[in-house]
């Protein structure tokens, strides 16, 4: 009895994972890699991960995850203070519509920019 029990949870269970990878909707195709610091955060996340998980025997563990993650906060902070603005403006009795990323400084974006780079000045001056 008990035997079929887990049997009958495990065969759920996969049918409802299945169900649920067959309706989600992958995010990679989607992933707009439009402006630098993004590129950033992609690269030094999958570096990250191979790294952890022992992919990159090669390379020094510790200095390289310290340095992806200075990335990482490097491209979020940039991220943070590169927002969305959008301009409307009127000519001649037509309105133009205007979008951008222009440069606003935050603190929170400073701030994990300073972390980041402090990350990677100090996982980068360890390899050197």
């Amino acid at each position: 009895m008990d035997l079929t029990y887990k049997s009958f949870i495990l065969v759920i269970s996969c049918l409802f994972t299945y169900t649920l990878i067959i309706t989600m909707n992958n995010p990679i195709p989607s992933l707009k890699l439009d402006s630098w610091y993004k590129v950033v955060i992609s690269i030094c996340t999958v570096v990250f991960l191979a790294c952890a998980s022992g992919l990159l025997p090669n390379l020094p563990t510790k200095e390289t995850l310290q340095s992806c993650l200075g990335g990482i906060f490097l491209g979020l902070g940039e991220w943070k203070n590169h927002p969305l603005m959008t301009v409307i403006t009127e000519v001649g009795g037509q309105r133009f519509k205007g979008e951008g990323y222009k440069r606003a400084y935050s603190l929170t974006g400073t701030i994990l920019c300073l972390f980041g780079l402090y990350l990677l000045y100090k996982g980068i001056w360890h390899l050197i």
